[in-house]
């Protein structure tokens, strides 16, 4: 799933500086929307290490156990590589343009306020991370709710919202590209909802 470098030795993931993408300036049209800047800068080890357990696993837990390793890792290496722009819009505080300027589609999506996007951020990892699978470190890359109501609110609405948000075919949402492969959206739909009956206190 990621890029490597060969080494006479072994092959070795490329630096975390060079993995992630400089942030486009259309993000920043209407200027810099501070509580998602910070979520990202904050995260970035976070994301880095979750990078870093690709590729996915067979063995798995939970709702990610129904679907093929190569599935779930699909669905888990799209969010890891476009998590900025995922964050940016789930957070989106717009009701007219989307993250950069144009028209905003499927206005009618409950999205999560700015001040939220530390706990999006978590939230996503966490879907991630159980997407993966078993497999060593995926323990340490754990995300915990904080107990707060806010917290599990924002899991939740983040939860709702990519589900109705990612899109596999062209005729879910005509105009807008799918985000992923076909067979890919439905272990990530499955993981999501999970997630967020976890946040409501309703599974693990």
């Amino acid at each position: 799933y990621l890029k490597v470098q060969s080494s006479p030795a072994h092959c070795r993931l490329r630096a975390m500086e060079d993995f992630f993408k400089p942030t486009l300036a259309e993000y920043q049209f209407e200027g810099r929307r501070e509580p998602i800047e910070q979520a990202l800068a904050g995260g970035k080890e976070a994301w880095w290490r979750l990078a870093q357990l690709l590729p996915a696993v067979a063995q798995a837990s939970g709702a990610s156990a129904a679907h093929e390793a190569s599935l779930r890792g699909e669905a888990a290496f799209r969010m890891i590589e476009n998590h900025e722009a995922v964050l940016r819009d789930v957070c989106n505080p717009s009701k007219t343009h989307n993250i950069k300027g144009k028209p905003l589609k499927q206005a009618e999506l409950a999205r999560v306020p700015m001040e939220g996007a530390f706990y999006a951020s978590q939230c996503m990892r966490e879907v991630c991370r159980r997407l993966i699978g078993d497999k060593p470190g995926a323990d340490q890359c754990k995300e915990h709710l904080d107990g707060s109501p806010d917290a599990s609110k924002v899991w939740v609405t983040t939860c709702l919202y990519l589900m109705c948000r990612i899109q596999a075919h062209k005729d879910e949402m005509p105009g807008r590209t799918p985000d992923y492969a076909y067979n890919a959206v439905f272990p990530m739909r499955a993981v999501l909802q999970e997630v967020a009956m976890h946040a409501m206190g309703m599974g693990p």
